[in-house]
């Protein structure tokens, strides 16, 4: 007897939790969907869209040289005699003979001073014409002056994309530029 009595007691506290919340969540009757305001006021901050953060001048000149990596136009003779007018990332896809192969690019300037950048082109693809699937990882650094607007090779990988010939091929390859994809460290 006891044991249905606390059956019931449960069952009725259950539906009371139930109750309230569905009239604490029900609709008012103008199908408006409930407001709320949050938690704290730095989730306000965050969540206005439009409101950027403050940057530096400097933090701005990287992005606009990590830009101007990214599409400028280079015109390159290659060892080979033929001449390409192409952007620097469509440049190193070349030294690995895949012009056309589906990529992915990351872009980054570090300031050297005065208007002197070190600017890594970070590209990976993903040939899943293979099993197992081939990653390949090439890593271009250039020089970038912002006064001229010229780019020079800093690696392997740079020298080979800006000036068209592999100069690791050869029977003593720089080793200044060689492995062509290794980090250079301003």
């Amino acid at each position: 007897m006891c044991y249905a009595i606390d059956m019931r007691i449960v069952t009725l506290l259950l539906l009371s939790g139930i109750l309230t919340v569905a009239v604490a969540c029900g609709s008012d009757g103008d199908d408006t969907p409930p407001t709320s305001t949050p938690a704290t006021p730095a989730a306000v901050e965050s969540e206005v869209p439009g409101t950027p953060l403050p940057r530096s001048e400097l933090s701005i000149r990287g992005e606009n040289v990590e830009k101007v990596a990214n599409t400028s136009l280079q015109r390159v003779t290659w060892a080979d005699g033929t001449v390409y007018e192409e952007i620097i990332p469509s440049l190193i896809l070349r030294t690995i003979d895949r012009p056309d192969a589906p990529h992915g690019r990351r872009v980054v300037a570090a300031w050297l001073g005065d208007d002197r950048w070190q600017v890594t082109i970070f590209t990976r693809i993903e040939d899943r014409t293979t099993d197992p699937t081939t990653v390949i990882d090439l890593r271009a650094e250039f020089y970038y002056d912002e006064g001229s607007n010229t780019f020079e090779p800093a690696n392997g990988r740079g020298y080979f994309a800006l000036k068209g010939s592999d100069p690791c091929a050869s029977d003593e390859p720089p080793d200044d530029l060689c492995p062509l994809d290794k980090e250079i460290v301003p």
